[in-house]
This record gives structure tokens, C-alpha cells and sequence, in this order.
């Protein structure tokens, strides 16, 4: 059944999958935007990659295709894994409907509620193909690429929240990822979603260090200089506030030791391993150098702002989600909430919370 799987992305998330899965024994084609060509140029000229694991073992996985052209990528693709920034979300579903089989499978890694987004636009493109759709809560590791075409693994995942939309159709892909990644079932797909911990994490610690991020750019380390006491107080009540929201539509938030809130990684590193010293580990990735990146640019607008929209729909009260969208706002200039991820591009705006809690369980 998963003989072939096509990657989307060229990034950092992308290459790990595809060489990952590539190791793993399955052919896999990876496909970029043609318009990032450039930078992904490495990849096309050589068809390979080189993974570096949390040992420290490098292997390079030989690709079946390495492509900028969507159609020849996910042809026959039992499974579509898109691991890719969510501001990139639209133009890449948008790429690849037109070539779209019966059957396929597509995973969003991590979701930030795109698989509702992709459902939604599906439906007003009257687009009737026997598609499941399907999203993780985070990447299944921390890396980074070290150079084009070489990737580094740093951190594991131990447990992936998965769920398929509708929710009816999770086992099925809980059974078809199982062996491949630790895999297990989330309520539906706000349940991955809400779950993300990049949008609880990065942009209240972004905002709260903004200084320093200013100053050192590439010198400021996150983790290591960024989460104080001071900080983690903050990061927690985000994930308080998440927590609420979830609870109102009948999900739940994975839960972390009391003690993890004020370690050095945050809660970021508890459902992860490393060869040695996890905490160490994470605490020592670099970034952001800017208050451009993506703790801010991507986790506010796709992960804080959809989830304060859904905390206001439902009456729940989110005063820190909201001050960091507002300050993260007039720090980048940006309007984050006009920008953001909505509940209208969701298709839930105007469904109530009985009637969305269906939605999700059943389909539109």
C-alpha cells in the first residue's frame, strides 16, 4: 500500500521525510515549488540526500525522483507527506488538485489547520476525488540542513498525534503509518492542531526577547538564553489558554510534567529523544535571528490567530494568545489577524460547536 510516497517541500522538514523514508525502504519522490528551484538545486542535480542521524551516522538515501514538477511527483503516490511552512499550504494544494488520483492519501506535517482549509477548498473547486486527508502534530524529529542536500537530524519523535478528516477515517491511517512512525490517534483535526507546540512556544518567547533577538541575530539560541522563569510563565498560561479551547471542542491537549514548563527546552523536548542529553540537545538549536522568522511569521498568523478566532467564536476568554498576536503584530508591522489562518477559509465560521464537533467526526 505505501510502496510510493511523495514528499512536498524542499526545506529542512522535506529532506529529513524524504531521506528518512527513502532509508526506510520505500521510493519516494521529493517535489519543491518550481519557483524555489534554485535553492533547492542541490537535490535535482544530485537525486540523493544525505542524512545524518541522532548518532551521528551519515547514509545517503538515493531518491527515486528529486522534481519542481507535481504531477510526475505524486503519480501513483499512495501517500502525499507535505512538509512544508504553512504560509505555503494554498499554493502547493493548489499545485497538485489538478493531478489529484482516488485513493491517495495526504498528510500535513505539522496541520496548523490545513487539513480543513484543504477540505474546504476541495468542496468550493467541486472537487469530488476519494481523497483522505490527514495531519500530524509536529514533524517527526528536530533538524536542520546543515548544507544543500545534507540533512541533520537532532531530536526524535516519540509520539505523533495523527488525525484524518473526518475523524472516521483516522484508523486507517493510524494502521498505514504504524510501522513507519509512532504513530497514535488524536481526537480529529483540532486535536493536531491545537496540539502544535511551535504557536504555544515561539512567538510569546520571540516577543518576550525581542531585544535580544534584535541584537545577537544568528548568536541568540532560544532555549538556551530565552526561556527564564520569566518567559516559561508565559509559555504556560499560552498553553492554558490553548488547553481551554480544546476542552470546548472536545479534545485534549497531550499533557507535560509540571517541571518540563521551566526547563531549559521548554515542553518542546518531552515527546522527543536524543542519543544523549535531549534537553541539552534542543536547548543548542539556534535561532530565531529575526523577528521575521518563523516563530513569528508563520506560528502567529496559522497557529495563534486561528486558535484565538475559534477561543472567541466559542466565548473563551484568551488574553495572552491575544497580546502576543498584537504585539507580534505592531513589532513586524503586519496585521497578523487580518493575515492569519480564518475560520471562514476553514469552512467552521458559522457552524456551532455542536454542529462543528460532528463536522469534524463526520465530514462537511
Amino acid at each position: 500500500m505505501l510502496k510510493k510516497i511523495a514528499v512536498l517541500g524542499g526545506g529542512h522538514g522535506a529532506h529529513a521525510m524524504a531521506a528518512d523514508l527513502t532509508l526506510k525502504g520505500f521510493e519516494v519522490n521529493i517535489c519543491e515549488a518550481p519557483e524555489f528551484k534554485d535553492s533547492f538545486g542541490t537535490t535535482l542535480e544530485r537525486q540523493e540526500i544525505c542524512l545524518v542521524d541522532i548518532w551521528g551516522e551519515e547514509r545517503i538515501a538515493k531518491l527515486a525522483k528529486a522534481t519542481t514538477n507535481f504531477e510526475q511527483a505524486i503519480k501513483d503516490a499512495a501517500y502525499i507527506m507535505m512538509a512544508i511552512p504553512a504560509i505555503g499550504h494554498k499554493h502547493f494544494f493548489t499545485s497538485i488538485m489538478p493531478y489529484l488520483e482516488d485513493g491517495q492519501t495526504i498528510v500535513m506535517w505539522p496541520g496548523n489547520f490545513s487539513a480543513l482549509l484543504f477540505a474546504t477548498m476541495l468542496r468550493e473547486r467541486g472537487i469530488k476525488k476519494n481523497i483522505t486527508l490527514a495531519e500530524g502534530h509536529t514533524l517527526p524529529w528536530g533538524c536542520r540542513l546543515e548544507a544543500p542536500a545534507r540533512i541533520r537530524i537532532f531530536v526524535e519523535a516519540t509520539k505523533l498525534l495523527v488525525s484524518a478528516f473526518p475523524a472516521k477515517d483516522t484508523d486507517k491511517v493510524i494502521n498505514h503509518l504504524k510501522d513507519i512512525y509512532p504513530v497514535v490517534a488524536g481526537e480529529n483535526v483540532l486535536a493536531t492542531s491545537l496540539n502544535n507546540l511551535n504557536p504555544i512556544v515561539h512567538p510569546v518567547g520571540a516577543v518576550l526577547n525581542a531585544a535580544w533577538i534584535d541584537t545577537l541575530h544568528k548568536d541568540f539560541y532560544f532555549y538556551k538564553y530565552g526561556t527564564t522563569l520569566s518567559v516559561a510563565r508565559a509559555i504556560k498560561t499560552v498553553y492554558e489558554e490553548v488547553a481551554k479551547v480544546a476542552s470546548a471542542v472536545g479534545t485534549k491537549m497531550l499533557e507535560y510534567p509540571e517541571e518540563s514548563f521551566w526547563s531549559k527546552s521548554t515542553i518542546m523536548s518531552v515527546c522527543f529523544r536524543a542519543a544523549f542529553d535531549k534537553e541539552g540537545t534542543v536547548a543548542n538549536i539556534s535561532g530565531p535571528s529575526s523577528m521575521k522568522s518563523r516563530y513569528v511569521t508563520e506560528d502567529v498568523p496559522y497557529g495563534l490567530v486561528p486558535a484565538a478566532q475559534l477561543a472567541h467564536k466559542l466565548g473563551i476568554a484568551t488574553p495572552i494568545i491575544d497580546a502576543v498576536i498584537e504585539l507580534a503584530s505592531v513589532i513586524n508591522q503586519t496585521d497578523y489577524r487580518r493575515q492569519g489562518r480564518s475560520l471562514q477559509e476553514l469552512g467552521i465560521a458559522a457552524l456551532s460547536n455542536n454542529k462543528l464537533k460532528t463536522v469534524l467526526q463526520r465530514g462537511f
